[in-house]
């Protein structure tokens, strides 16, 4: 599974080291195999700052996101893995922004964007990979290397709509958002670049 999903090696040791421990307190009975494997490699993931989302697990291992979702919780809970960080939408961006080809510049833009709509709240309550795609979408018209909303929803796997709709959100609190430090990122920086929802 770690190859499928192009993690590095250290992960693959991780995951293998956290499925050792499950077996050895004897956790794994009664349980879904193919559930205690994923979530050994999300928590991996999680521990070494390469998160992935249970999507992509869910994705690679055709184990229902639910069972994944409670062996973490369980997992997490009888192992100890406390050092699994929450994943945020920086975390996401390098990766997207990546997948999307985009210059680093509009990956800085993006990144600091997503900084500044968690300071402000505008997208309260939305998940990371929402705020990464709509900070990405935002961010990559700004720097003038736009990217269609299709495309980014493909490569974070959420839907057009919910990309346009955290858009929304931060367009109408752009004058606040966009900072000095983030237009001065790139030269071809501009409001007028951003498109109307």
């Amino acid at each position: 599974m770690c190859l499928a999903m192009d993690v590095p090696r250290s992960i693959e040791s991780a995951s293998c080291e956290y499925y050792r421990r499950v077996e050895s307190g004897g956790l794994h009975r009664g349980k879904n195999q193919d559930a205690i494997t994923a979530t050994c490699v999300f928590l991996a993931c999680r521990q070494q700052a390469v998160p992935r989302t249970f999507k992509e697990l869910c994705a690679l291992t055709r184990v229902p996101r639910k069972d994944i979702g409670r062996m973490f919780k369980y997992l997490k809970d009888k192992l100890g893995a406390a050092d699994t960080a929450a994943m945020s939408s920086d975390d996401l961006m390098t990766r997207y922004c990546a997948n999307l080809s985009l210059l680093e510049t509009a990956q800085e833009c993006a990144i600091l964007l997503g900084r500044m709509a968690r300071e402000r709240d505008t997208l309260a309550g939305k998940s990371p990979v929402s705020v990464a795609g709509a900070c990405i979408y935002m961010a990559s018209h700004l720097v003038a290397q736009p990217r269609d909303a299709r495309v980014i929803s493909h490569v974070a796997g959420v839907s057009e709509v919910t990309i346009k709709n955290s858009y929304k959100l931060l367009y109408a609190d752009r004058a606040l958002l966009l900072s000095s430090q983030i237009l001065a990122v790139d030269p071809a920086a501009s409001i007028a670049n951003l498109p109307i929802p």
